[in-house]
Formats: structure tokens, sequence, C-alpha cells
């Protein structure tokens, strides 16, 4: 567990190890999520990521399509984009 107090101005300082395991560099953004009565602090970046992972995978369901479908077409892609890359 870490702890960090709060500054007068509500600015806290987010311990190294912290920053060091969410890969958070200076100027970067982070996203304060809450969730069942706690605060998540995440990278934003992460969040948009997310939130489209979700946004596809409400499509696909809308469509029939389940998770395999999208790993066995994502494996055809990636061996398609392979093949043009580096087996000419």
């Amino acid at each position: 567990m870490e702890v960090s107090r709060i500054s007068s101005k509500g600015q806290v300082t987010i311990p190294k190890s912290i920053r060091e395991r969410l890969k958070l560099d200076a100027g970067d953004k982070v996203a304060f999520i809450e969730e069942n009565g706690k605060i998540i602090i995440t990278k934003s970046s992460t969040i948009a990521l997310r939130e489209f992972f979700e946004s596809v995978a409400k499509e696909a369901e809308a469509k029939g399509i389940t998770g395999e479908d999208l790993l066995n077409d994502l494996e055809k892609v990636r061996e398609e984009m392979w093949n043009e890359r580096y087996k000419k």
C-alpha cells in the first residue's frame, strides 16, 4: 500500500512505484473512476482502449458474432499483414 498527502491546493503526488506500474510519465493524463465506493486511478489512454473494446463487443454481440469468431478473424488479418510485409 502506498500513501500520499493532499496539498492545500488539492494536489497529490502519485508514488514512484505506482507511476512505474502504470507507466506514467510527466504530462500523462490520469482518470479517476468510482466503482463500489472506491476510486480507481488509471492512465486515461487505458480508459479509451477499454471503452473501444466494450463498444466492439456490444456491436459484435448484437450481430451474433462470438469472441471466438473475432479471434479467428484477427488471426487471419495478422497472417495477411505478415505475408504482405515479410513474404514478398
